[in-house]
């Protein structure tokens, strides 16, 4: 797509066509404005054609001025508010200009009409009318160029047949009425430049939200591979710590209780030496995989905690409820069956799990995450000491050493 938004931005100033599918984009965006405007200049048209009766009535006088003032009340007034109904729910710009052009050529063929009836003195002032009418409203409508070139001959196709085929000129000739119908063209030009620089600036913003949006997925990409194990795919040490701490808080703050368990896979660096690192690496994913389960299945966070070690975050873990879940982990290892090569016979992979729990309003006694960790690390050693393969908890202290990182 940005590709795209460059060779838009750097077409030559007579290709006004944007690449695909920026040009229906581009329509899209743009359709729903301009037919508010043409909207709100429909009813400002209405009101003055309305009060050109009086005008109509000071010019013809009582009897000749039936005609002009039963066309504008019967027949432009209603079509102009068709025309506005047309232009509801965001019209597509076709029909748009079929509505600008339709009132536009009806009130110019009743002007000129009028020019046509009326005294001599005041016939040039109902042809200047005439060609004014397509004037501004091409100006006012904002019609592409296309549309416009649509719009702009037409009027100006009428404006002339009129003036030739009616003899408007009198006798001084058509030249000045002729050359006052070069008045219908202008909205031609501004229609160029209005569609040109909309454009440019659509592309413009276009790319600089682009460019926001990649930025913002890149900053996004960052954020999560600098909380990820690249290994396994779950979280890392460092968002563990964020949400430990932010987690210890929530505790604190609603009387509640906070779940910690650290799971280390039995023997592993006798796994390594046996099968080699890249076997150790697919163990150590499938044994991620299923402690994720069992822990996301708690509502709870598991997280790399280094090497063959993982951690688990259990929110709203009572003391009962965290040596539950530190079974539920170590029977996940247990049920995957993994071969362990670094042992004869049907040796698997296996775990050691130490859990801890405490509640928020032990922080009273200084206990903090800290605190914790190194509860259940002490739980880890003592299944560590206690030949492996189980799980064992510990109580909290206040004031425990911190884990070395």
């Amino acid at each position: 797509m940005l590709s795209s938004i460059e060779r838009g931005l750097a077409r030559p100033w007579y290709r006004l066509r944007l690449p695909e599918p920026l040009e229906a984009r581009y329509a899209a965006q743009g359709a729903a404005g301009s037919a508010r405007r043409i909207r709100s200049w429909l009813l400002v048209f209405i009101a003055f054609n309305v009060l050109s009766v009086k005008v109509d009535l000071d010019m013809f006088g009582a009897e000749a001025v039936v005609v002009p003032a039963a066309l504008t009340l019967c027949l432009f007034v209603p079509l102009a508010l068709l025309a506005i109904l047309a232009l509801r729910h965001d019209a597509p710009p076709a029909r748009q200009t079929a509505a600008v052009m339709v009132t536009s050529l009806v009130d110019m063929a009743i002007t000129l009409n009028s020019a046509l009836i009326a005294p001599g003195r005041h016939a040039d002032v109902y042809l200047i009318l005439a060609a004014i009418i397509p004037l501004v409203v091409g100006m006012i409508a904002a019609l592409s160029f296309r549309h416009a070139i649509l719009y702009c001959g037409t009027c100006f196709a009428l404006y002339v047949t009129a003036v030739v085929g009616l003899e408007l000129g009198g006798p001084d000739g058509v030249g000045i009425p002729l050359l006052v119908a070069s008045l219908i063209l202008v909205p031609l030009k501004l229609a160029y430049a209005h569609e040109w620089e909309t454009k440019q600036s659509f592309l413009l913003g276009l790319r600089e939200q682009m460019q926001a949006d990649a930025l913002t997925e890149a900053n996004s990409r960052l954020t999560v591979l600098s909380e990820t194990d690249p290994l396994t795919g779950i979280a890392n040490r460092r968002l563990f710590g964020e949400r430990l701490g932010s987690a210890w808080e929530s505790a604190i703050g609603e009387r509640g209780w906070l779940g910690l368990a650290l799971i280390d896979v039995d023997h592993f660096k006798a796994f390594n030496d046996a099968a080699g690192h890249a076997e150790g690496d697919r163990c150590l994913r499938e044994v991620a995989g299923a402690l994720h389960s069992a822990v996301t299945a708690r509502g709870g966070l598991l997280a790399r905690y280094g090497g063959e070690e993982f951690v688990a975050l259990l929110p709203d873990a009572t003391p009962e409820a965290v040596i539950a879940a530190g079974e539920a982990l170590h029977r996940a290892i247990a049920e995957l069956a993994l071969p362990h090569p670094g042992f004869r016979g049907d040796a698997v992979v296996s775990a050691s799990v130490g859990v801890t729990s405490a509640h928020g309003a032990t922080r009273r006694w200084g206990v903090g995450p800290d605190d914790l960790l190194a509860a259940a690390d002490r739980a880890l050693y003592e299944a560590k000491r206690n030949g492996r393969d189980r799980v064992e908890a510990a109580c909290v202290r206040s004031g425990a050493p911190a884990l070395a990182a």
